[in-house]
């Protein structure tokens, strides 16, 4: 693991980059393969049906996440700038309040979906058919939400305490067990649905055991503390603050997801939501690179808000943009040029699906470009703790783009109407997040110039002395 801690305060950034990033970037590509996984051994494994089911489950899952956002970064984002202001007692304390905090949504979250499973379901666009099997998975998933959502609150903590590749770690291991117990479960016993969500839950459980054994470990310079268990209302409500922008996202997310498969179901019908589940595991997996880039920064930043050093601040801000950008370009092509071969991994004996999720795979990747600006900048706002303002690029985007255009063009264009919401969207979404990218590099420029000012100032008036 890390021998060494990397000094935030100090180090080169290029050096930070590559301590923090790429830990986070694999760590998120590994999260996200659950859901790719998943969906490929469901849809070649049992079929359309399978994948359709783990598609109108998603907004669940993703509630799950938002959850896990919400406490993971909004803690770690004031557990690393209690470090970076030297207040180890108060960042301990921090971490132990988060964990009692999300164990307390991950329980009250297994209970609303054991009470209210079938109604959420039709909510989300269940049809009779699909059902069945939505019902057998989410129930399941469930059931284990208390280990996810944990797992991921711990993993912010061991990032923003130095040390990226033990949290990278921790996922590399769900993933690994999340796979073969795939092939186990569903090609070998034969357990169809139920043996994929067995897979995640059992993969999941076994990544939480190795997250908290971190903690308990000789390698945790800050630790969960018994005398801080008892909730601080000033220190939740401070996580929940910042970590509203993430949860919001996630949450308007879900929401707009289901609305998404009430316009499949009318427009295209379930061979229509089976292809969706194809192209969101395929975008969420290219989207992964970029926030893991941004996340894994996040205590970088946080802890030089902390220490008032604005000047590194936004090179790691201007970095993020550029490298952000720049991915994105990368990512367009190979969807744009192989996005056939690419829905054929999910399915290659559906020629329905493959020609849906061929078209929609294009059609939704067609800006990309312009789309990793306003995401670096949401989550430079989420480290400095300007949650509202982080909120208002991500969530608009769905509020006034996203779901509006969902409801306007399948009435013109059908079923592909519903894919040119998302493009429709990023354009708007980039030209709204300009204005926010240019006022903080001027703010944080004028606040470092103000500064070294000061310091002149005092330096000159100690020299006679």
């Amino acid at each position: 693991m890390e021998k060494k801690q990397p000094k935030l305060g100090t180090d080169p950034i290029s050096k930070l980059l590559w301590i923090f990033a790429p830990p986070a970037i694999i760590g998120l590509l590994i999260n996200a393969s659950y859901n790719l996984i998943d969906r490929i051994f469901v849809g070649n494994g049992i079929g359309a049906l399978g994948l359709a089911a783990i598609t109108v489950s998603f907004p669940s899952m993703i509630s799950q996440l938002a959850l896990g956002l919400m406490v993971g970064i909004g803690g770690s984002v004031n557990f690393s700038v209690s470090l970076g202001q030297k207040k180890i007692p108060r960042a301990e304390k921090i971490l132990t309040n988060a964990v009692m905090l999300i164990v307390i949504f991950a329980l009250l979250f297994i209970t609303v979906h054991l009470l209210f499973l079938e109604p959420l379901l039709k909510l989300y666009g269940a049809t009779a058919t699909i059902m069945p099997y939505a019902k057998t998975y989410l129930s399941i998933i469930s059931l284990g939400s208390i280990f996810m959502m944990t797992n991921m609150t711990l993993n912010n903590f061991i990032r923003a305490s130095s040390f990226p590749h033990f949290a990278m770690y921790t996922m590399l291991i769900g993933a690994i067990t999340n796979t073969i117990l795939d092939v186990l479960f569903i090609f070998v016993f034969h357990w169809g649905i139920a043996g994929a969500a067995w897979a995640t839950v059992i993969a999941q459980s076994i990544s939480f055991f190795w997250a908290a054994s971190f903690f308990i470990s000789s390698k945790a310079v800050y630790r969960f503390r018994k005398k801080h268990m008892r909730l601080s209302l000033k220190i939740v409500l401070m996580i929940c603050f910042v970590g509203t922008a993430p949860f919001l996202i996630q949450i308007t997310h879900g929401f707009m997801q289901a609305i998404v498969n009430t316009s499949l179901i009318q427009y295209g019908g379930d061979v229509a939501v089976s292809a969706m589940g194809a192209t969101l595991a395929v975008t969420i997996l290219l989207f992964m690179p970029v926030t893991g880039l941004c996340e894994g920064m996040q205590p970088v930043i946080g802890f030089n808000l902390g220490a008032q050093k604005y000047d590194r601040m936004l090179k790691i801000f201007r970095l993020n943009l550029v490298l952000s950008t720049l991915f994105f370009i990368f990512g367009w092509l190979v969807l744009q040029i192989y996005p056939e071969e690419i829905i054929r991994t999910f399915n290659d004996r559906d020629a329905e699906l493959i020609k849906i999720g061929t078209e929609s795979l294009k059609i939704i990747s067609l800006l990309y470009p312009f789309i990793g600006l306003p995401i670096a900048t949401t989550f430079f706002l989420q480290a400095v703790k300007h949650p509202r303002a982080a909120t208002f690029l991500s969530v608009g985007r769905q509020l006034m783009f996203i779901i509006p255009a969902l409801f306007i063009l399948p009435r013109y264009l059908g079923l592909n109407g519903v894919f040119y919401a998302f493009p429709a969207a990023d354009v708007f979404g980039f030209l709204i997040a300009v204005p926010f990218t240019v006022h903080q590099f001027r703010k944080y420029r004028k606040m470092e110039k103000e500064l070294k000012l000061k310091e002149a100032a005092f330096l000159s008036l100690i020299k006679p002395l």
